[in-house]
């Protein structure tokens, strides 16, 4: 009946409705009722700051969406909002409202190097060819149980939720990834859609499902150590490498990557539904083993940008080796082999993933400069660490304070990612600014990206509140662990993030901290408690610890930890 109301209030093909959710079943309902009314979905976050969300909604041209009592204070103003659980007075429709393989079937925005996010128009003919190739890959695979940790303001989402509903299988619906070791039903959990840097995070907490069997890693490059560990650590039998723009309809290429391979994985061979080039600048294609830029082709490739026709017609050009056909350029550097597979090399403009997130660093650029006090402003990514470089509009007093015209200022810094906050996602928002007197530039003028300075240490002039009480002293030697610092040296009221902590390594904190302190922590609960005075008092008071409990479990931990070293060491009974 949710679909019938849609209906009644404008929903139809071509009409664009707003899934404004939480991550529970509510959102599987919401995306499916949108569907069945004949519209396409556009995914508005509810955690997105309100700014995003207003403009995905007026740039979409949304005029409905949906939403749930939970999430209706986040949802932008202006469409007509229906609220999941209302009274619905429609009758039931005899079947859902027809469409054809060109009408779309969702919008999603992606990061933009003008500085917005830019929507990508999905169609139905897309959809349903990357299903049926998913059903020609995994073909005799377990899918009866499939993980579902993406946004669904990412495409990766739409090969965790439609397989399983389309073949009978259970959407097994988590927050996120890092979420996975504390899932009620992990143990339903067969197969597992992941980013590599987010695998490496479960596998080193131990936090895999136990029963997963074939793994598809995407969205990063994939290497073969990881590869390894997926085969040594989990009962997976069988790990694919996946390869694909969201303008092409989830995954373009993909490869079965065997246990007794040794090479690199590549990217795999075009599906059965794509097609693939490797081209030089005039669009002529390269022989076997000459990089060139690929561009992908087929039934899954998108419509466009939403709004962007100018950006739309530089990115997706006619195929010169099919008439009337049209081919997408992805930026991505590659190289083909004898054998007809893809070798990833990297990037050939500034576009990034992080943890599987799509930047454009442009886009985070032109956020930075367009703050109050920023003359001018730079983006990369070093590790796992998005940095920002800042160079202030008055920057005399920190240039002659500053010999090499390098610093970090907490206070500024705060006021910018907080500014940023209200615009961006968090992935998108640096975790360290640097402020410099000038950004490095190359001998033709532009900026010169790999001569950005690694961020200084910081200020020792600011008071350090070390560690006093013997749980704190516990919990800085953990965090020392990970995040490989002094514990002597880490600031209680300091947060884990702001130390160069990341989603992954929650996970493992998570894990850490359960065997040594004797008590199921979980995720969620870093999430709350985000620095170790916090979690101190959290712990002593919510399990009762007494100091010497918490020393027993430092000395049970110490004995376990030098038991595996093969040495000996006294053990409290």
């Amino acid at each position: 009946m949710l679909a019938e109301r849609l209906v009644a209030d404008g929903a139809g093909p071509g009409v664009p409705v707003g899934v404004c959710v939480e991550r529970t079943p509510d959102l599987l309902v919401a995306v499916l009722a949108v569907l069945r009314a004949g519209s396409c979905y556009v995914p508005l976050d509810p955690n997105y700051p309100a700014e995003r969300l207003a403009f995905m909604v007026k740039d979409s041209g949304t005029r409905l969406l949906l939403t749930t009592p939970a999430s209706r204070a986040n949802c932008p103003a202006g469409p007509t909002v229906v609220v999941l659980g209302d009274t619905v007075t429609t009758e039931p429709g005899d079947r859902p409202v027809p469409v054809v393989p060109e009408d779309t079937a969702y919008i999603i925005y992606t990061s933009g190097s003008t500085g917005l996010p830019k929507g990508v128009a999905i169609h139905h003919g897309g959809c349903v060819a990357m299903l049926s190739e998913m059903d020609r890959i995994f073909e005799g695979r377990d899918m009866s149980g499939i993980s579902a940790a993406s946004s669904i303001c990412f495409d990766m989402s739409v090969m965790e939720i439609f397989p399983a509903l389309c073949r009978g299988g259970a959407v097994v619906l988590v927050e996120s990834a890092v979420h996975l070791p504390d899932s009620a039903y992990a143990d339903r959990i067969t197969h597992l859609n992941v980013v590599p840097s987010v695998m490496n995070g479960l596998l080193d907490a131990g936090g895999l499902p136990p029963n997963v069997r074939t793994v598809v890693f995407g969205g990063e490059p994939l290497r073969r150590k990881l590869v390894d560990r997926a085969y040594r650590e989990t009962g997976a039998d069988r790990v694919y490498n996946a390869y694909g723009p969201t303008e092409a309809t989830v995954f373009s290429s993909h490869k079965w990557v065997p246990e007794d391979e040794t090479d690199e994985p590549s990217i795999g061979a075009p599906s059965s539904t794509a097609r693939a080039y490797v081209l030089d600048e005039n669009l002529k294609p390269l022989p076997a083993g000459v990089p060139g830029e690929l561009y992908v082709g087929g039934v899954g490739l998108a419509h466009g940008y939403v709004n962007r026709p100018r950006t739309t017609a530089e990115r997706f050009v006619p195929d010169p080796f099919l008439d009337g056909e049209r081919m997408y350029r992805t930026g991505d550097v590659v190289t083909c082999t004898e054998d007809g597979e893809l070798r990833f090399g990297g990037r050939s403009d500034h576009q990034v993933k992080l943890r599987g997130f799509r930047i454009e660093l442009e886009e985070v650029e032109a956020r930075l400069t367009g703050r109050p006090g920023v003359r001018e402003a730079a983006a990369v990514v070093r590790g796992n660490r998005l940095i920002g470089y800042v160079v202030p509009a008055d920057d005399s007093q920190e240039a002659s304070r500053e010999g090499d015209g390098v610093w970090l200022d907490a206070e500024r810094q705060a006021a910018l990612t907080g500014g940023l906050a209200a615009e961006l996602p968090d992935y998108m928002v640096p975790g360290t600014v640097v402020f410099l007197t000038a950004l490095p530039l190359a001998p033709g003028g532009k900026l010169d990206r790999a001569a950005l300075p690694d961020p200084p240490a910081a200020d020792p002039g600011t008071p350090l509140r070390a560690a006093s009480t013997p749980t704190e002293v516990a919990l800085a030697e953990i965090w020392g662990q990970l995040l490989d610092l002094e514990p002597t040296g880490i600031d209680v009221q300091a947060a884990f993030y702001d130390l160069g902590g990341d989603s992954l390594l929650l996970v493992r904190l998570a894990r850490l901290m359960t065997r040594r302190f004797d008590r199921r922590v979980r995720v969620p609960d870093l999430f709350s408690f985000r620095d170790i005075a916090s979690l101190a008092r959290w712990l002593d008071a919510e399990s009762g610890a007494t100091p010497e409990i918490v020393e027993s479990a430092r000395r049970r931990a110490g004995a376990r930890r030098a038991a595996l070293r093969g040495r000996a060491a006294p053990t409290d009974n």
